[in-house]
């Protein structure tokens, strides 16, 4: 349920989105621009007011959306909000750019948006509008996406950070010159971590769905997954075939899925009388087979041994998911399916690929037990 707090809210009900819909036909009606933007604004900062100021700026009125304290919670974990939707809802009424602030509780404000139908939708700039999951709402209606530029050195993680050092020093606590520039470096690190994370979110979920489809259709046609990549890559690659072969989450049927990077015989025989491009190759060769699904792990896209079984496997008719970085790279080209999480460093691609890889291993496993939950243990799953 959304609430509607008008901007001269002061410390009385909210009144009732419907209520809200009438004030926006009347506003279209006289030939004004409806503007929305949506968030959590948990503590205000500068930067929020410049965004929304340039915002406002678009129309003749704006509408701001805001996280309610469940949807926070869900969204940011234990511990957030800061502020309750009520106290944040009237600090962004309170601002001269903001009109309108309808609190929602879903996690996405497709819903509400899908409901007032803006003119303009705007987001920062840490988005692109193509990644937005309500950006087909707002196109839908006939509005437009824009993304608006970031204020460089704000944020109210930054604000947190502060008010605890702060706060240590007020109460007597001697934190060292070091340890503060560690801290805030590991907070930096987690932050810009999350931060791909969601972005991955926004911009793959869709190839996500798209891929565990292919890996349940696949495996429930008799066939089986291959993984490989190198490093941390290799590591992703036997951990996803523990997952399947034994269970993620729920009890089912064991799923024939191999990791080609486990065997050393095999790796090292390959590697001597070969070379190392060809020890996945090989192996793809020898138990690949037309449906089969070769899941090929590489950050850059570019490793020569991991794409050398992608080329064995489109000959021989397997089906390829490439997990990359977000450069180009020679594997997104030969994939069937290629997740490209939005980052260059390798740590944090990393870090997404295995949370991506969770995720289908999540859906892949939910539809088995779907099925043997029906009496169905074998046969296609759509």
């Amino acid at each position: 349920m959304s609430f509607v707090y008008p901007y001269e809210w002061q410390e009385r009900e909210p009144r009732s989105l419907d209520t809200l819909l009438a004030v926006l036909e009347d506003y279209r009606a006289a030939g004004r621009r409806v503007v929305t933007t949506n968030g959590c604004f948990d503590l205000l900062h500068a930067g929020h007011v410049r965004f929304l100021s340039q915002a406002r700026a678009l129309g003749d009125v704006l509408v701001v959306g805001l996280n309610s304290d469940a949807s926070v919670r869900r969204l940011k974990g234990p511990g957030h909000p800061i502020m309750s939707e009520a106290n944040r809802a009237a600090m962004l009424a309170a601002l001269r750019p903001v009109d309108h602030v309808v609190v929602f509780d879903d996690l996405l404000p497709n819903d509400w948006l899908a409901l007032v139908r803006p003119d303009v939708h705007c987001k920062a700039a840490d988005y692109t509008p193509d990644a937005l999951p309500e950006a087909k709402v707002v196109c839908r209606y006939g509005g437009e996406v824009r993304i608006l530029p970031l204020t460089e050195g704000y944020s109210t993680s930054r604000l947190i950070e502060r008010v605890i050092i702060t706060t240590q020093a007020a109460v007597g606590i001697e934190v060292s010159d070091q340890y503060d520039d560690e801290r805030s470096q590991v907070i930096q690190q987690l932050l810009t971590s999350a931060n791909v994370l969601r972005q991955s979110a926004y911009r793959l979920s869709g190839q996500i769905v798209q891929t565990a489809t292919m890996i349940r259709e696949a495996l429930s046609a008799g066939r089986k997954v291959l993984l490989c990549g190198n490093g941390g890559s290799a590591a992703d690659a036997q951990h996803i075939a523990a997952e399947l072969v034994g269970r993620f989450r729920r009890e089912r049927h064991a799923l024939p899925v191999i990791a080609l990077t486990t065997d050393t015989s095999i790796l090292t025989a390959l590697a001597n009388d070969y070379g190392f491009e060809q020890v996945f190759a090989r192996q793809v060769a020898a138990l690949g087979q037309p449906g089969d699904v070769l899941i090929a792990i590489s950050t850059s896209g570019r490793s020569r041994n991991v794409l050398a079984a992608a080329e064995v496997a489109r000959s021989r008719g397997v089906h390829i998911i490439g997990l990359t970085g977000e450069r180009p790279s020679p594997l997104a080209d030969v994939a069937d399916l290629c997740l490209a999480v939005p980052a260059v460093d390798t740590a944090y691609i990393q870090q997404a690929h295995i949370a991506i890889l969770h995720t289908m291993c999540d859906l892949v496993e939910q539809k088995f037990v779907e099925v043997e939950g029906n009496g169905r243990s074998s046969g296609r799953v759509s």
